[in-house]
């Protein structure tokens, strides 16, 4: 998969743009080398193939657009939505939530698309994100099945503020926090300390420790069920002895015999 890259890299390396319609300096004099692709296809192929691969270019970003979209839809509507905040939705009424929620993100990620100058950069940063963020859910779901929603709410927010707070160059984000070893190199703050690796860590325990409070504060009446709008303690089924249920359903009682000696 990779030697078309390749190829097409050394094409443009070996091209005297100044015979081409893009003239001279070369793309990467121009700080354009990360558009070599479309550039190749423009000015170094025929119209219909230039046509033909931006268009391919075009339908692959736009299938990952849709695909992302859709599935953050999905999620929010049943995870968020329908299992949070209105537990008694319709089905209707999930579908235009999935929808709003759909345009919002769209809305969002087409703001981070304009407002970063690189898409590595952004991919860069949501694996980041997904380290930071995700991974510590992620194992207290496999290894620690005595975590809750509550905790998960809280160690997500407190890894995305840490994150945030440390600062992003792709998004001109200054740090708020200066770890230990952070220098100004060239007008932009370089981090040493591995403050990824901290949050990951910081957050893991939140989700421990908020899970664990949330748990004894419900389960010791501390605060009332009805705050509880996770249902982390109100699943819990109460018994019901068998003649109960038997009255319930109709059905005849059944007699217990007395032996006396």
């Amino acid at each position: 998969m990779a030697i078309p890259s390749v190829l097409i890299g050394a094409v443009a390396a070996s091209t005297d743009w100044n015979q081409t319609s893009y003239g001279h300096p070369s793309p990467f004099e121009r700080g354009e080398s990360a558009m070599i692709l479309p550039l190749v296809l423009q000015h170094l192929c025929p119209a219909y193939i230039s046509i033909t691969g931006l268009g391919a270019i075009a339908a692959a970003a736009m299938s990952s657009a849709d695909s992302a979209l859709l599935s953050t839809g999905s999620m929010f509507a049943h995870n968020i939505y329908r299992k949070i905040l209105r537990k008694k939705a319709s089905e209707t009424e999930v579908l235009w939530a999935m929808r709003t929620s759909m345009l919002v993100f769209g809305a969002g990620a087409a703001g981070l698309a304009f407002y970063s100058t690189s898409v590595y950069d952004l991919w860069f940063l949501s694996g980041e994100l997904v380290y930071a963020l995700l991974f510590p859910q992620l194992c207290c779901a496999l290894f620690v099945p005595s975590t809750n929603t509550y905790g998960s709410a809280a160690g997500f927010l407190v890894g995305l503020l840490l994150r945030l707070l440390a600062g992003e160059p792709a998004l001109s984000i200054p740090p708020v926090i200066h770890y230990p070893a952070c220098s100004l190199v060239n007008g932009t703050y370089s981090q040493l300390f591995p403050f990824k690796t901290f949050t990951v860590l910081l957050t893991l325990g939140t989700i421990l420790a908020v899970s664990h409070l949330a748990k004894v504060l419900f389960q010791r009446n501390l605060l009332p069920l009805s705050w509880d709008v996770c249902n982390i303690v109100g699943g819990a089924t109460i018994p019901i002895p068998l003649q109960e249920v038997e009255k319930q359903e109709g059905l005849p009682t059944t007699a217990l015999e007395e032996n006396h000696d």
